[in-house]
């Protein structure tokens, strides 16, 4: 038997915090879907500057989408570039809710900009915990 055949992928071997945090995004990104029309008119913020638009839903789409998908393929089939993908991503977030955290906090208030930056670092603490689960892959 191989490592390929003896290494178990799916739902079933997923950590319990890892299986929470894929529930989370897919949460995460169904939001993301519904709020898109207000976020196109509305503008999000983009390191420091509102951006409408296309260009919203350029962020949206990388930041949102993309990201996760990435994520939870990567999760699902046991990649070990899931953890990297999930640093870049999450960590590209993360950058740019803080930095809308010095500058548009007055526009959006303290709480809608702080929540992403908690969560993001608490999506990138999960991660890293549980890192070795990736490291098992084939």
């Amino acid at each position: 038997m191989t490592n390929a055949q003896s290494v178990e992928k799916g739902w079933r071997p997923i950590p319990m915090p890892l299986k929470v945090l894929a529930v989370l995004m897919v949460l995460w990104s169904l939001g993301s879907l519904l709020n898109l029309p207000n976020l196109l008119v509305g503008g999000l913020p983009l390191l420091g500057v509102f951006v409408y638009g296309p260009a919203a839903l350029a962020v949206v789409l990388v930041l949102d989408f993309a990201g996760p998908l990435g994520f939870l393929y990567a999760l699902w089939t046991r990649k070990a570039w899931g953890v990297p993908w999930a640093f870049l991503y999450i960590g590209l977030f993360l950058i740019n809710s803080l930095v809308a955290v010095a500058t548009v906090r007055d526009k959006l208030g303290t709480g809608p900009v702080l929540a992403p930056v908690v969560a993001s670092a608490l999506f990138l603490a999960v991660i890293y915990w549980k890192r070795a689960y990736f490291r098992q892959s084939a």
